[in-house]
């Protein structure tokens, strides 16, 4: 097996137990952000949703467009306003959810169908080639930046019973 498919299959599962917990978040605390948390969880699914449509981007066409989307889920975003875009956007919090589930299967079957030929050349995207120098790059980025959301998840639900905003025993 080409490791194209090791990692495809590692951040597709990654991702469903992400949104496996995500979905176990009740939606009326989404935006809460328990323990002095930057990032809540309604900020954390659209964030990675719009990482894997910028990651998709690249892969498929080689471009990059930010956008609004950008705005209000980049890594400089504004989260105290993260539920109010997340409803503009998707709608509510269920929509949210199933709407990274569908972007990231889309990302995950791009990475499946990546020559990697193109994979190993200088990344289409020159606005991040300097830390990307090749969609190589960008795939090793992609497996971090899944775990580093996924945890910041589970962050999110240890310090969310430890407020008792929540009761389960998941995480």
């Amino acid at each position: 097996m080409h490791y194209i498919q090791s990692i495809a299959r590692s951040i597709e599962h990654d991702r469903n137990e992400t949104l496996k917990l995500a979905r176990t978040i009740p939606a009326d605390l989404c935006d809460q952000q328990p323990a002095g948390l930057v990032q809540s969880p309604c900020w954390i699914v659209c964030h990675l949703g719009l990482a894997d449509t910028l990651q998709l981007a690249s892969l498929t066409t080689g471009t990059r467009e930010r956008g609004d989307y950008f705005d209000q889920f980049g890594p400089t975003s504004d989260h105290a306003n993260a539920r109010e875009h997340m409803n503009a956007r998707f709608g509510n919090w269920h929509r949210a959810i199933d709407a990274a589930a569908e972007t990231h299967a889309k990302l995950v079957e791009a990475i499946r169908q990546a020559d990697p030929d193109k994979l190993a050349q200088p990344h289409p995207a020159e606005s991040v080639r300097e830390w990307f120098p090749t969609l190589n790059d960008h795939l090793m980025y992609i497996v971090w930046h899944e775990g580093n959301h996924g945890g910041q998840l589970r962050a999110w639900l240890h310090a969310a019973r430890h407020a008792n905003l929540i009761h389960s025993t998941r995480a």
